[in-house]
């Protein structure tokens, strides 16, 4: 009986999206305490413009979305964190926080104006401004263009 329930609270949950209830895309973590952001809300942010290029997009691609720095600083999360990305399909990466304020890295959730879809590698894309710094070049800084980037936790 258990089981009918859960299944039954899975189907209904699953349908508030349907009627205007905003889905959480990211969850953010600092020690016990985690906030959550919807698309909506990320969108509603100051947003930060990129255009820039990478390994993963055919020329200049315009990107918006709020810079990772505002995300860090309204969670508390210190510079000298380590940042633990995990996307969608559970791939993990760890980034350091100061990245976050050396350069203007965005979670990028529009792509030329567009939103992105899980298969365009959104909802939340981490980018940033390759072709801003030679040093960003680097093949460690292209690993850490994360995409359908679901939670971000400090340690």
């Amino acid at each position: 009986m258990h089981g009918f329930f859960q299944a039954a609270l899975v189907s209904a949950l699953s349908i508030l999206p349907a009627f205007g209830f905003a889905q959480t895309v990211l969850s953010v973590t600092n020690s016990d305490v985690t906030t959550t952001y919807t698309l909506e809300e990320l969108l509603e942010m100051p947003q930060t413009t990129v255009v820039t290029r990478n390994d993963y997009v055919d020329g200049p691609t315009t990107f918006r979305g709020p810079s990772l720095r505002s995300i860090l600083t309204e969670t508390e999360i210190p510079r000298d964190a380590t940042l633990h990305m995990v996307a969608l399909n559970d791939f993990m990466a760890e980034l350091p926080a100061e990245d976050a304020f050396a350069y203007d890295v965005i979670l990028a959730v529009l792509r030329d104006g567009e939103k992105m879809s899980v298969r365009d590698k959104g909802p939340i894309w981490v980018i940033y401004p390759m072709d801003d710094d030679p040093e960003l070049t680097d093949d460690l800084y292209n690993g850490r263009l994360i995409w359908q980037l679901k939670s971000i936790s400090a340690k």
